[in-house]
């Protein structure tokens, strides 16, 4: 005999309960996609708001870095169409004048901002930078209430033990709906204090007869230690060290911008430098051909021997190989500035030569003493080394903490629902209150003891750290002192040899139209002068980057947005 309709429906649930499972599910379900339909550009437009706003609230304490310069929005694709066109490449550059001709004209100041712009060695520095506010925003989370929310559905239908009704052909199974939900949070308190709260429902519904069992609990916990672990200093240590570590690494980068400036000046001149040689190559290269073309005409008349005129042969061919050589190395050169700046190394660029003619030989405006106190006021490498002696003077506090016994105070507060009830909710006289107090006594710190040891180590090594550092500051200055002054010397010899070897090469050149010169004398008046010139220009290269670096090394040197540098000197001894 089958079973009634009736008796079959009770195995099932009921068309209002179908509806309201259909209903929780989809609420559940929707919650879910919600949650996951938070795209990766909503968490990483909340990551960027939140480490700006670090970023920002810390650019006001350190120089020469503004909130702009921190941007890590993408830079558009390199774009010179801005800038002008040069006209028909030099002579003096052979094959490689068709090149130059319709290129872009980089100026310095294009080419610092193009640095800063699109430099990858520029961009690395800020998103280290911004990694490290973003190690900080994690420190401040963790010490902030943390929130959980956890749940899960379960249908089941259970046939194993089921029996046979009376005038049933089919077995009954027990269909069960169960649904568990907890959420809560937890919390590192600044004194130490672990603060957690649970919340957990276990609904269960036996569609089968039509039953439900509630059940809910709510646990409440707080730690307090006083001794080990306990207080502001020890809790606080992690949140205050990514702090300074993030101060840390903004003078770090203010100082990296104006090395970074600095590099790309000293390129640009190198190339102006290596092109200057290439003129200066040719032009004696040029020279010796004209010497060859008249002494070949003398040796026709017998003016001049086959040995002469080898001579000033192979000094030709030496003069062709050094122009060849020249004009790789200039092109070399101009490609590795493309690199630094982050132009594509196929763009046609070449520089501004103007920028080499406006060099001088400026000295600075202070005495060497007055730069060194300058320096050990303004540079920030200088400031973050004393501060890390403070670091670790804390961490001895830290580490001393570690020595401690352990005595903590704890209580825990759990009220709960009635058994079996059928409703949800909390029966807040059915709780459960406890205190205690344990203790662990320092019978094994021999890790916290080594800890505490190396502590004072690091102490020690931080106060050498920061003598050494103040020292190499002197060095810094003597040295860029000693090259200026070097530069400025050499710069004097440098033109009167221009003007000695100039003299020497006139008169041998006189001498061999008058068919009485020498042609190693020739020769060697014309690679004096060579040599002359190019010392020249490479000593007021010289003596311009060693006055920039000096501005750097006393701290004072001072980046715009654009790239381009002021000499900066505010509140400091003079």
């Amino acid at each position: 005999m089958r079973e009634t309709e009736s008796e079959r429906l009770e195995s099932f649930p009921d068309e209002g309960n179908r509806c309201r499972w259909g209903k929780v599910s989809l609420i559940v379900v929707s919650i879910v996609v919600f949650l996951s339909g938070c795209s990766p550009d909503i968490y990483q437009t909340r990551a960027d708001t939140e480490a700006y706003a670090t970023i920002f609230r810390k650019t006001p304490d350190v120089e020469n870095v503004e909130n702009v310069d921190v941007d890590l929005a993408t830079p558009a694709p390199v774009d010179l169409s801005n800038l002008s066109l040069s006209s028909d490449g030099a002579d003096y550059l052979g094959k490689v004048a068709k090149y130059e001709s319709g290129a872009k004209v980089l100026q310095l100041d294009d080419a610092l901002e193009t640095g800063i712009t699109y430099g990858r060695e520029y961009l690395n520095e800020k998103e280290r930078v911004f990694l490290s506010a973003l190690d900080l925003t994690l420190a401040r989370f963790r010490l902030s209430p943390i929130f959980f929310a956890e749940g899960g559905l379960d249908w089941a239908s259970d046939s194993r033990t089921a029996q046979f009704r009376q005038g049933a052909t089919d077995l009954v199974a027990t269909n069960t709906f169960a649904r568990t939900g907890s959420g809560g949070f937890n919390w590192l308190y600044r004194t130490g204090a672990r603060v957690s709260a649970d919340f957990t429902r276990d609904f269960l519904r036996f569609t089968t007869g039509n039953r439900s069992v509630n059940a809910s609990d709510l646990a409440v916990s707080i730690v307090q230690p006083l001794l080990q672990g306990g207080g502001t200093t020890v809790t606080m240590e992690a949140l205050t060290q990514e702090e300074r570590n993030l101060l840390y690494d903004l003078r770090d980068f203010a100082d990296f911008r104006r090395f970074f400036v600095v590099d790309i000046v000293s390129e640009y001149y190198e190339v102006l430098q290596a092109k200057d040689q290439v003129k200066n190559n040719y032009a004696a290269y040029s020279g010796f051909l004209k010497s060859v073309e008249r002494e070949e005409g003398l040796a026709v008349e017998g003016l001049r021997t086959q040995t002469q005129l080898g001579r000033l042969r192979q000094a030709a061919l030496q003069a062709e190989s050094r122009w060849i050589d020249s004009v790789r190395r200039y092109q070399t050169r101009l490609d590795q500035l493309k690199i630094t700046l982050g132009v594509p190394v196929e763009d046609k660029i070449i520089l501004d030569d103007r920028e080499l003619a406006r060099l001088r030989i400026d000295d600075p405006d202070i005495t060497r003493e007055e730069a060194v106190k300058i320096a050990l006021v303004t540079r920030p490498d200088l400031a973050t080394t004393a501060d890390r002696i403070e670091d670790a003077e804390r961490q001895i506090k830290v580490a001393k903490n570690g020595l401690l016994p352990g005595l903590d105070v704890s209580m825990d507060y759990n009220p709960r629902s009635d058994p079996g009830d059928t409703t949800p909710g909390i029966n807040w006289d059915r709780r459960r209150w406890e205190t205690s107090l344990d203790l662990d006594l320092p019978l094994d710190r021999k890790a916290e003891r080594n800890i505490y040891r190396a502590s004072l180590i690091f102490l020690e090594r931080a106060k050498r750290a920061d003598e050494l550092a103040r020292d190499e500051a002197r060095l810094d200055i003597y040295d860029g002192w000693r090259a200026i002054e070097q530069a400025k010397l050499n710069f004097k010899v440098a033109e009167l040899q221009v003007e000695v070897a100039n003299r020497r090469l006139e008169e041998q050149i006189l001498l061999a139209e008058l068919g009485r010169g020498d042609a190693q004398d020739l020769v060697d008046a014309q690679n004096d002068l060579l040599s002359a010139q190019n010392q020249r220009t490479s000593t007021v290269v010289s003596h311009t980057l060693a006055r920039l670096r000096l501005w750097r090394d006393m701290g004072i040197l001072y980046i715009r947005e654009d790239g381009t540098w002021v000499k900066k000197l505010r509140n400091e001894p003079r």
